[in-house]
């Protein structure tokens, strides 16, 4: 090899050693990075949370206790019905003393809550008995009512906390005896549940037939004959006289149940409750 290209080699390597050396002098210089500032919020001191105290007031509760009195079935042989009442009655039935007429009155006491009359009926007699209602103060609401196939007119006033109700039975309806019936109640408006208790009484009355009378279960009512004597006789607590405690007073005045709070009728013997 020649001198010439000797050299040429010699300044090529030194040119690329020279070059070299820039590249790693540039390559090694650190490069920075300047992160961006943040600002941070100052942050608020926290505010106390109040919290709100309930104040609840215990509702008073009432309790209402009902006492609901074991059925009683009861009949009568002789006037043909038979009806289911609550067994604290101590029911009986009564001939009217002021009778031209076969009347009966079946009643758990004098003046009491509840009365069953039977009469011979008749046109004239069912109206004779619906001019009586039609007399109460204030007028009854009229309105009629079918149990157990009997067809009734139904009479119902409200005066001094008693509601008085009368279910007059369709001369067309009698019995096979030809019995009619009147139905009357006095349930006072301050019992919740007497008037229930009472219109159950008369949704089991029933007719029946002479023939069926030994079948029909129940107790016998018992008969107690007055008639022919201007007397108040007493026997269980009953007293009939000539006429009707409905018939002559005020419905639901004092006198159309005098004893509907006392221990002859009401609860203990009318209703039956527990209050």
């Amino acid at each position: 090899m020649g001198i010439p290209q000797t050299i040429f080699l010699i300044l090529v390597v030194t040119a690329c050693m020279i070059t070299a050396g820039c590249v790693q002098a540039s390559g090694s210089n650190p490069v920075s990075t300047v992160a961006p500032a943040t600002s941070v919020p100052a942050r608020e001191p926290a505010m106390p949370i109040s919290a709100a105290v309930a104040t609840i007031t215990p509702r008073q509760v009432v309790t209402v206790i009902r006492y609901i009195s074991l059925p009683r079935d009861l009949k009568d042989s002789e006037l043909l019905f038979s009806l289911q009442v609550p067994a604290e009655w101590n029911v009986s039935t009564w001939r009217l003393v002021n009778a031209d007429t076969s009347d009966y009155r079946t009643e758990p006491g004098a003046g009491t809550v509840f009365s069953i009359t039977s009469y011979s009926g008749s046109r004239s007699r069912e109206q004779e008995y619906r001019e009586r209602f039609r007399q109460w103060s204030p007028a009854p609401v009229e309105s009629t009512a079918t149990i157990n196939d009997i067809r009734f007119d139904r009479f119902e006033s409200s005066a001094n906390g008693n509601t008085t109700v009368a279910y007059l039975a369709n001369t067309n309806s009698a019995n096979e005896r030809g019995y009619a019936s009147v139905l009357v109640f006095v349930a006072r408006d301050s019992n919740r549940f007497e008037r229930e208790d009472l219109e159950r009484v008369v949704s089991s009355f029933r007719y029946f037939t002479v023939r069926s009378a030994g079948t029909i279960s129940g107790e016998e009512i018992p008969h107690y004959d007055l008639s022919g004597k201007s007397v108040s006789a007493k026997a269980g607590g009953v007293a009939i006289t000539d006429s009707s405690d409905w018939d002559t007073a005020e419905s639901g005045s004092s006198d159309a149940a005098p004893s509907s709070g006392s221990s002859s009728a009401g609860d203990s013997s009318g209703s039956g409750h527990c209050k």
